[in-house]
This record gives structure tokens, C-alpha cells and sequence, in this order.
């Protein structure tokens, strides 16, 4: 070999040395980048259970020595906010939210059952005395779980620790172990049996579409996840199961947590936890992306209700249609990423609870016949027919869609079969959203 091919090859055998550590060193730039993102995300996660939390102990506080149904009304409002935020950061942090069922049982039941509390109160002028010993307890409760995820923030809540967390090095004492000391608190929490949809006669009630359904295997189960994740990501795995009164197979991997049915195999719930920080598409668009992704994990017959929009990902519900009835019994929610249309949550415990087969009969009474029931206050704008929750049955209704004399939207529910009033409904109609209450 001539001494100019030496050089050549010499000279060619640096430069590719100096690209692949200029790869590498960029490579670890982004890791790090996105490592350092992670990170955030956790401890933005962490201090937002953290403050929902404890505000929600400080709500009850106040809930417990008043005597006022407005006043009660008002605090029960700031507590299913308080408690939608947890929730949402619950689902964010890097743990089994899903194995957490008591935590989660509690931040569904706080503020609707203080809400039920202050109609309660309006109707009869004051609280039974089990009520006010299951108001002392929720205060209680609230408490010993604001202790827990405090200590668990203090201890946990760094850049050394969500290191180890991301790259699996966990000590045998972490954050998931610390908060699953909250269900040992929660093991004598009082059963709650009341007019709402996070009763316990509701949410322990067994699920319809897993009832008598065949076992599925570990493998089955994680094919229907990669399904619902819209991806295969190489690193999932089985993190453990859960059981309840739908018992799960969950997977997950560091931006990724998805459960799916061990009976019927049907997914359960999904949530991706990278961040969004830009707005590019809209509300409808959203929907569309939402309708198409039901469509191809085989949910159809679904019409969108209410949304709202948080962290960037906009959640919107769905609830079934039976022929001319929209079925509010049977609701699946798909959060939407507003940047992309990445679809990043999906849940469905109250579809698979509910949903099943039925044979409506025609209505008893006209639509016609309902409306004359309705205040004289009120203008009809939009008619449907609706099957709705309440009293731990289902009741089939007239939905009329109204305006109030300030232009309020209000939802009024009337029988079909008795012209009842079921339920009333105002609709709040804000930036991030629209919401009932």
C-alpha cells in the first residue's frame, strides 16, 4: 500500500471516528434533553397532587361546620375541580394510578358527594347525622392522604430521584411504594350509599361486558394494548394486575401505561405522558381524530357530549347510541393532544360496566306531552331522547336542551314513561371547555 492510500485511509478512518462521536455526543444531548423534560414532568406532576390534595382537606374542613346549602354548594364545586386536577396529575406521575383504586375511588366520590350533600341540605334544612359522621370521615381521610403524598413529595420530589426513576435504579423504597401506603389508610374508608354516579353501589357494581366473558392470556392481552397505544413499542411490558371490579392486565413502559381486561380482553384505560406545548388543531378536528381512533380499535355507534381541554389534551366523552337513544350510561372518554392529534388517553370502566343490549319499547308519553311540564322560564332549543343514570337506575328520558331568561344552557331530563322530572342539569360553557353540573 502506497504511503498517499495510507493517509487516505488514515484520514478517512478519523473523520468517521469524529462523526460517530459527534453522533454520540448529540445522541446524549437529547437523551438528556428528554430526560431532563421527564423529569419536569414528574415533579410538576407531584406538586400539583400535592397542592390538590391538600386543598381538598382544607374544602372539607370547611364543608364540615357549615351549615349553609349554598355555601356547601360552592366548596363542593372548588373540591371536584381540586379533584379532576389530582386525578389528572395522579394519571402523569410514573406509577399504576390503576392499582391506586382507593385513591382513586376517593377523588371521584369527595366532591360529587358534598355536592349531594348541599341538595340535601336545601330540601330538608339540614344533614342527617350519618351524614355529617361520613363529612367528618371524607375530612378525616383527606387528611392521612394529604400527610402520605406531602412525606412522599418531600422525600422523592428531586432531580436525583426521578433520575433513578427513569432509568429503572430505584431503591427499594420509591414513590409508588410510599403512595400505596395511602390504600392501607383507605382500608376502613366508609362505604358511600347516596343519589350519584360515584355511589358505591354504583362503582362497585360488576361490569356487564366482562361478566361472562372468557379469560384471556398474558399475550392476547398485550396485542389488544399495542392496539390501543397505536404503536409497538418494543419496551412494554406487564407491570402487574389489578383487580377490582374490572380486574386488569397492565403494561406500561417510562411514556406509556394501558390496561386491558383479563376477562373479555377490552381496553380499559390508556395514558401517554409526554407534554404538549402547542395548540395546532381545533375542537372539531379533535373529534374527528377521536371518532377515527374509536373506529379502529372496533367502539362505534358513539356520538361526542361534553369535553374540556387540560396541559394541552383535550378529553372528550363519548356515551353510546341505541337507536334514537343516547345512552349517558354508557360513556368512553379519548383525550386528544392539541399539537399533533396524538390520541393520549383512553378510558372506558363505565362502557364496560354498563353496555349491553336492550330492547327500548316506544315512549308512554309524547314529546309534546313533556314539554308542557317544562318551566315557563325555559325555551326549548334542541330535543333528544336519553338514557341517563340516577338512583342507581337507569331511566329513560326526554333530554330538552334549554335557554334560561339570562341566557343560561340548561339540560332538564323528564321521564318518558312517568313525565318526572329526573334531573337538571346547567351547562358551563368556559375556554377550556364545557362541563355539567
Amino acid at each position: 500500500m502506497s504511503t498517499r492510500n495510507a493517509i487516505r485511509l488514515i484520514s478517512l478512518a478519523v473523520a468517521l471516528l469524529i462523526v460517530i462521536i459527534g453522533m454520540a455526543i448529540k445522541n446524549s444531548r437529547e437523551n438528556n434533553y428528554y430526560e431532563l423534560q421527564l423529569e419536569n414532568e414528574y415533579s410538576r406532576a407531584v406538586e400539583e397532587l400535592t397542592a390538590g390534595v391538600n386543598n381538598i382537606s382544607l374544602l372539607l374542613k370547611k364543608s364540615k361546620y357549615s351549615g349553609e346549602a349554598d355555601t356547601i354548594n360552592s366548596l363542593a364545586g372548588e373540591i371536584i375541580a381540586e379533584a379532576q386536577i389530582s386525578k389528572n396529575a395522579l394519571s402523569r406521575m410514573p406509577t399504576q394510578s390503576q392499582s391506586l383504586t382507593g385513591l382513586n375511588k376517593f377523588l371521584s366520590q369527595v366532591g360529587n358527594y358534598t355536592l349531594f350533600l348541599s341538595k340535601s341540605l336545601s330540601v330538608t334544612g339540614t344533614l342527617s347525622k350519618e351524614q355529617r359522621e361520613n363529612m367528618e370521615n371524607l375530612s378525616d381521610t383527606a387528611e392521612k392522604i394529604s400527610d402520605i403524598i406531602n412525606d412522599a413529595g418531600a422525600k422523592f420530589n428531586n432531580i436525583e430521584y426521578w433520575s433513578k426513576e427513569i432509568n429503572k435504579a430505584l431503591p427499594e423504597e420509591n414513590i409508588s411504594s410510599s403512595l400505596s401506603t395511602i390504600e392501607d389508610e383507605l382500608s376502613d374508608y366508609p362505604t358511600l350509599i347516596y343519589d350519584g354516579p360515584y355511589s358505591d353501589h354504583i362503582l362497585e357494581k360488576q361490569a356487564l361486558m366482562t361478566a361472562e366473558a372468557f379469560e384471556v392470556t398474558e399475550d392476547k392481552a398485550k396485542q389488544v394494548a399495542l392496539k390501543t397505544i397505536g404503536s409497538t413499542p418494543e419496551d412494554l411490558k406487564l407491570q402487574g394486575t389489578a383487580k377490582g371490579h374490572i380486574d386488569t392486565f397492565v403494561f406500561g413502559n417510562d411514556w406509556v401505561s394501558v390496561s386491558v381486561s383479563r376477562f373479555g380482553g377490552y381496553p380499559v384505560y390508556m395514558r401517554k405522558t409526554r407534554q404538549v406545548t402547542s395548540s395546532n388543531i381545533d375542537y372539531n378536528q379533535a373529534v374527528k381524530k377521536a371518532k377515527r381512533y374509536l373506529d379502529e380499535i372496533g367502539i362505534t355507534d358513539m356520538t361526542e357530549t361534553y369535553y374540556y381541554t387540560d396541559e394541552g389534551i383535550c378529553v372528550i366523552n363519548f356515551a353510546f347510541v341505541d337507536g334514537q337513544t343516547i345512552c349517558y350510561t354508557d360513556l368512553i372518554k379519548v383525550g386528544v393532544a392539541m399539537d399533533t392529534g396524538e390520541i393520549m388517553l383512553y378510558e372506558a370502566s363505565g362502557y364496560l360496566t354498563n353496555h349491553k343490549t336492550r330492547a327500548f319499547q316506544s315512549p308512554a308519553h309524547t314529546e309534546e306531552e313533556a314539554k308542557q311540564l317544562l318551566n315557563t322560564d325555559l325555551t326549548v332549543r334542541e330535543t333528544a331522547i336519553a338514557l341517563i343514570p340516577t338512583d342507581g337506575e337507569e331511566k329513560r328520558c326526554y333530554e330538552f336542551l334549554c335557554s334560561g331568561k339570562k341566557g343560561e344552557e340548561i339540560l332538564v331530563y323528564i321521564n318518558v314513561s312517568t313525565l318526572k322530572e329526573e334531573e337538571i342539569l346547567i351547562l358551563l360553557k368556559e375556554d377550556g371547555g364545557t362541563l355539567v353540573k
